[in-house]
């Protein structure tokens, strides 16, 4: 391939993704709690102009560090103060990694099989939800899978230039830990070492892994800003930071989000749909043609299977349990899958009929399962969601056609239909259902029904026993605090100078009223039902002397 065409697809390439992952990115309002948690902290930090301290409600939020908020912070100066703004960069970042892999996976295989890794990546099920997401996630997939394609391709091409990106590997896990802190380095480290030491050449890291060069560029990139918010917060961010959110993340389960050791199993596969359905196979074959011992890729092949069996053993073992956790290993296995597809192409392989129709059938089981909990079982359970009856048609249907066509041995045409397939889903999530969530999410109606009210006047924000981050970053103004109630005795001091805006199910509102006595008054402006706590919420507005 000439090198106008690779700069040429390269551009196509990039552009294509980011259209995907950032069509229609901001028709729908912040998804609590995570969307709306990093959006007011944010809001908050640009209010005290001090993009180094992460605060929310007033308290410093020690829960991830800086990057994220940067990206987000570029993304609102584009587009403003919207899903759009804030999502934006999620989905920039989605693009790099597409490009990232047809551009590295072309150098350490072929262009064939690198465009087949980048096209099952952008087509996950999960990539439909991560990269259109205001969260610390895609920079960490982008930043991860960058330091371990470096690091390989340094190792693969041992040249007189090799060093550079061995240096760019430092330089991305240095970027991962300013994105969500020592897990940045520390796995994809022990990722290498332990490929090095199944290669015998663990000396490969002083003798030509520039460590000497490599450190001091990692604590350059990563020091200022650690350094920086300790200093402000007099090192009580960094020491929670730390000690709670990643030692205490391991150690025991927080928020409730705990699942079995088979979690990340049936996490990865429902995550990597619909291309996950091959998986079984590609380990069947890559054991027994020994990929990982011998052969043309061997040790390109083996590196992605010590980085994909590290990351998700590693949070099998954490309490904390969450499906974002291992998505780092999706890349790894979409190159893997890319590698059975092209070998299955490359040898004409007569595989066995019946994998086949168990793929197909898996697949088509999966689409009908969902059609019918999204059309009548959930309708039935909650009447209030809108009826999800057509969301495992496209899946269904690419299953039915795959597997005839990989009946007939037309592996590309099969291929095809479920790339298409999971294209169609992504355009009736992104285009049809998510946003008829969005009256089933109050807050930001609720936002606007105050603004309307106040035109620009002071106010106050409370909640009774409810509250969502959504609420305070849509119904507040700037760094403005929500005052959380434990009971309504505080109400009357909170209205006396302005009005006071408070939200609580609407099941208590008959409380609220008895509560507040004149000169005080009170006025219910909105019930919504919501879709987190499955209850209606109400707004009031209270004043003195209305």
């Amino acid at each position: 391939m000439k090198k106008l065409s690779i700069v040429t697809y390269s551009i196509i390439i990039f552009l294509v993704s980011f259209l995907y992952f950032s069509w229609a990115t901001g028709n729908t309002s912040l998804w609590d709690i995570d969307e709306p948690i990093y959006a007011q902290s944010l809001k908050e930090m640009i209010a005290h102009h001090d993009l180094v301290v992460p605060t929310f409600n007033g308290h410093i939020l020690p829960d991830k560090p800086i990057l994220n908020y940067w990206l987000m912070w570029c993304g609102t100066k584009v587009f403003g103060w919207n899903s759009l703004g804030l999502r934006v960069g999620s989905a920039f970042v989605g693009a790099l990694l597409i490009l990232l892999l047809w551009i590295y996976v072309s150098r350490l295989y072929n262009p064939t099989i690198a465009l087949l890794a980048a096209s099952i990546t952008a087509t996950l099920l999960h990539s439909t939800v991560i990269f259109r997401s205001a969260t610390p996630d895609p920079l960490l997939i982008l930043t991860v899978s960058a330091a371990l394609i470096f690091f390989i391709t340094g190792y693969v091409e041992r040249d007189k230039n090799h060093y550079r990106f061995l240096l760019f590997s430092y330089a991305a896990m240095a970027l991962a830990t300013l994105d969500k802190g020592p897990i940045g380095f520390l796995l994809p480290g022990l990722i290498i070492v332990l490929f090095l030491l199944i290669q015998r050449n663990l000396q490969f890291l002083w003798n030509e892994g520039r460590l000497y060069i490599g450190i001091p560029l990692f604590l350059i990139i990563v020091l200022p800003w650690y350094v920086a918010v300790g200093i402000e917060t007099h090192w009580a961010w960094d020491q929670v930071f730390l000690l709670q959110q990643n030692i205490g993340r391991f150690d025991s389960s927080m928020q409730g989000h705990r699942g079995p050791w088979f979690y990340y199993v049936l996490s990865i596969f429902l995550g990597m749909l619909p291309w996950s359905i091959f998986l079984p196979q590609t380990l069947v074959l890559a054991i027994r043609k020994r990929y990982f011992l011998d052969g043309e890729f061997h040790v390109q092949n083996l590196f992605l299977v010590i980085w994909a069996a590290v990351w998700s053993v590693f949070f099998s073992l954490s309490a904390t349990k969450l499906p974002n956790y291992v998505w780092e290993v999706y890349p790894p296995l979409a190159i893997l899958l890319a590698v059975y597809f092209v070998q299955l192409l490359r040898e004409h392989e007569t595989r066995p009929p019946v994998l086949y129709w168990l793929s197909g059938l898996v697949l088509f089981t999966i689409g009908v399962t969902l059609s019918i909990l999204g059309g009548w079982v959930l309708p039935r359970v909650q009447p209030e969601l809108p009826n999800l009856a057509f969301i495992g048609l496209p899946y269904a249907i690419a299953a039915a056609m795959a597997t005839i066509f990989l009946w007939k041995r037309r592996l590309r045409a099969a291929l095809s239909s479920l790339g298409a397939g999971a294209i169609i889903l992504s355009a009736l999530l992104v285009f049809q259902y998510t946003p008829e969530f969005n009256h089933l999410k109050p807050s930001r109606a609720m936002g606007e029904r105050i603004r309307e009210i106040q035109q620009g006047l002071p106010y106050r924000l409370a909640s009774w026993q409810w509250f969502q981050p959504n609420f305070l970053f849509y119904a507040g103004e700037g760094a403005m605090r929500i005052h959380r109630l434990p009971n309504l005795d505080k109400v009357p001091l909170l209205a006396r100078h302005m009005p006071l805006y408070l939200v609580c199910p609407y099941s208590r509102v008959r409380d609220v009223l008895a509560a507040v006595k004149p000169p005080y008054c009170t006025t219910l402006l909105l019930v919504r039902y919501e879709i987190y706590d499955h209850e209606k919420i109400s707004l009031l507005r209270i004043e003195k002397g209305c």
